[in-house]
């Protein structure tokens, strides 16, 4: 569909064998960063979907189902070798993700539309998933989850800090704080899920520009802008917080997690408009890109900063839209 050499005589030709096994290593090692490397494996894991999306959207069906229908194999192989097995479900999730992912770039769907339904999808395939492991009774899993962040926090404290008069009212603080956290968790994991659904997506189209490969008609990312009908569900939220009613603020508090990672994306967009008019370095863009991933209150501004677009209109493209009409 995209480059007729990638589709002549496929198995015969010793580059895209070598894209084959490169794309099931890269899937392999990638996913298994985060059970053996403790922490940093996660920045390397979230790229596990990478292989497939490039795989099915270059190559298409039944040729781009190799490198998943490989992973899979090499992976019940290897996690039968490390008695690893329970996460084979994990694995499958995140091929899932990366082949809705291409199959909305090959159906050229909207931006929004690709990452929202892919990180729909492996959101409630990942709810289920664990709702099989853990069991369907809801109050027990947040109660199961709760004791595991306490001892959790307890080993840590302990560990790091010993016991000390201190610790023990750390400790205590936190023990009010866990059950909020525990119940922010769904809300906590679809932003998750699109967040890792943009950063497959960027680095996909990053490599397709350097193979010339066509991409879907997006048009520049710079000048993305979220519906502002989400403004008013940001307003309802927000006043959801005020109500004397623990499940309705629980609820909120999911749905504003939800509502500030899109706007998160129309901040980074916004960052990135000005970052290509005064023509950043790219080394300083990643430094800075990094920091604001990385640092929660650079995160916030950046929400805060896609949020307030609505009215300030950072990048004027209300008047570009208006001159072109």
């Amino acid at each position: 569909m995209f480059l007729n050499s990638e589709k002549t005589a496929p198995l015969r030709n010793r580059i895209f064998v070598r894209e084959l096994a490169v794309g099931i290593a890269a899937t392999l090692i990638f996913f298994t960063s985060v059970l053996l490397i403790p922490m940093m494996g996660i920045f390397v894991g979230v790229f596990t979907p990478l292989p497939t999306l490039l795989s099915y959207y270059r190559w298409g069906y039944p040729l781009g189902l190799l490198v998943p229908g490989g992973a899979l194999l090499g992976g019940w192989l290897l996690f039968s070798y490390l008695s690893i097995t329970q996460s084979m479900p994990y694995l499958l999730e995140m091929l899932l993700l990366g082949l809705v992912l291409a199959i909305g770039m090959r159906r050229k769907w909207p931006l929004e539309k690709t990452i929202g339904t892919a990180g729909l999808l492996v959101f409630v395939t990942g709810s289920l998933i664990f709702l099989q492991t853990q069991g369907f009774d809801t109050g027990g899993i947040f109660k199961s989850l709760e004791e595991g962040l306490r001892k959790t926090v307890d080993l840590t404290l302990q560990q790091y800090a010993g016991v000390t008069p201190e610790t023990r009212m750390f400790e205590e603080s936190l023990a009010g704080i866990i059950p909020v956290v525990v119940r922010i968790l769904p809300g906590a994991s679809l932003a998750s899920a699109f967040v890792m659904s943009w950063l497959n997506l960027l680095l996909a189209k990053r490599f397709c520009e350097v193979r010339h490969i066509p991409l879907p008609p997006w048009g520049r990312w710079t000048k993305w802008k979220a519906s502002e009908a989400l403004v008013w569900m940001v307003i309802i939220t927000g006043f959801s917080l005020l109500l004397p009613i623990q499940p309705v603020k629980i609820i909120a508090l999911n749905v504003l997690i939800v509502l500030g990672t899109v706007y998160l994306f129309q901040g980074l967009a916004i960052i990135s408009f000005y970052f290509e008019r005064w023509r950043l370095p790219k080394i300083l863009r990643a430094i800075f890109y990094g920091f604001l991933l990385l640092q929660q209150f650079a995160s916030l501004g950046a929400v805060l900063l896609g949020f307030f677009d609505v009215w300030f209109d950072f990048r004027r493209l209300s008047k570009e839209s208006a001159s072109s009409a």
